[in-house]
């Protein structure tokens, strides 16, 4: 911990039954860090709006502007798809400069499908609850983690409520936020996305499969997603 014994884990999740993958990452901040890193991400929001016309209050949602999907794009597609994958990297930039920070991601692979895929992805999340719920014992510190969502897919709950509750460090069960209306659930997701793509075989023009390892690697306490 950097400042207090207490940290908020920021979680969302990415990955492709297609492409037989799972995955979630976190943006774990220091609540003493929490406004300054809060008002510097709230300053790269007013430069994307000055420079692309997306307002604050309007999600960055990291799948729509890779697809030059949304209601800021204004371009004919394949250029409305190469400026939101500008400002993915832009936003990623925003994120590796944010006090009091760090992050990390887990996936799995899998062959599943439907219901199976989502019980995998499901068993990736508890397993993901469970390493940092021992991370914080063994820091003698505690934390929370905030999800996006709206609280009706009750499996969240459970990989937190099957801890030992007699020592766990994750306090309650996980807090839901919309990412519509959370900047840190939206800074999960394009963390999440990135640690997806970095997993996910891409051409040789795909540039995104890199920017995990340039951009956010020194933030990843693990150097890199964990496989679980």
């Amino acid at each position: 911990m950097t400042g207090t014994n207490f940290a908020f884990y920021y979680v969302d999740d990415s990955g492709s039954e297609a492409h037989g993958l799972a995955t979630f990452s976190w943006i774990r901040i220091d609540p003493a860090q929490w406004a300054c890193a809060t008002e510097r991400w709230l300053r790269f929001r007013g430069a994307v709006y000055r420079r692309h016309g997306i307002p604050a209050d309007i999600r960055l949602h990291a799948t729509e502007l890779a697809g030059g999907r949304g209601t800021w794009a204004q371009d004919p597609a394949g250029r409305a798809a190469w400026r939101g994958l500008n400002i993915i990297q832009e936003g990623l930039a925003a994120i590796a400069a944010l006090p009091g920070i760090t992050l990390g991601s887990v996936y799995r692979r899998t062959n599943a499908r439907g219901r199976d895929f989502e019980r995998d992805k499901q068993d990736l999340y508890g397993c993901m609850i469970a390493n940092l719920d021992a991370d914080l014992h063994d820091a003698a510190a505690f934390g929370a983690v905030v999800v996006d969502g709206d609280g009706t897919n009750s499996s969240y709950n459970r990989a937190h409520r099957v801890l030992a509750n007699g020592s766990r460090a994750l306090i309650e069960d996980p807090f839901f936020r919309h990412a519509s209306t959370s900047q840190w659930v939206q800074i999960a997701d394009l963390a999440a996305w990135t640690g997806y793509r970095s997993l996910r075989p891409g051409g040789r023009r795909d540039r995104t499969t890199t920017w995990y390892g340039q951009i956010l690697r020194h933030l990843d306490s693990a150097g890199g997603p964990v496989e679980l």
